[in-house]
């Protein structure tokens, strides 16, 4: 299975790129707060966000890039900028085990976030008990 195409909006994270594209290998969407499952939305997070500010916060973020999509996009666009998904919110409908999210399309927002407890997945959908 293929992980959901991810589209972000959280233009000052480095990861972030003109289209609303990520050029992360992976994402890890997680709980805003630990130990206390998601309700909505605004209770989880992009904990890949790396705030770009500086050389330094760009040379931080360098081990999670996706560099073959990189390259790939501005020739064959489609989904090799895709980043793989790592999900840990039990609480969503769409997680599932080992941690993976079975959306087909996932949007993180956040636009202008400061820090990862700015962004949100905005796919997130409460799991019937």
């Amino acid at each position: 299975m293929s992980g959901p195409v991810v589209t972000c909006e959280v233009d000052t994270c480095t990861h972030w790129l003109p289209g609303n594209l990520c050029g992360a290998a992976n994402i890890d969407i997680l709980h805003e707060e630990e130990g206390r499952m998601a309700e909505q939305p605004e209770h989880t997070e992009c904990k890949t966000f790396y705030d770009r500010r500086g050389v330094s916060s760009l040379l931080g973020s360098l081990d999670n890039v996706n560099w073959t999509g990189l390259v790939r996009e501005p020739f064959v666009s489609g989904r090799d900028l895709t980043p793989t998904v790592t999900c840990i919110v039990e609480s969503c409908r769409y997680w599932r085990d080992g941690d993976l999210c079975e959306a087909d399309e996932i949007k993180v927002t956040g636009q202008g976030a400061d820090e990862c407890q700015d962004t949100n997945c905005g796919t997130f959908e409460r799991r019937d008990e």
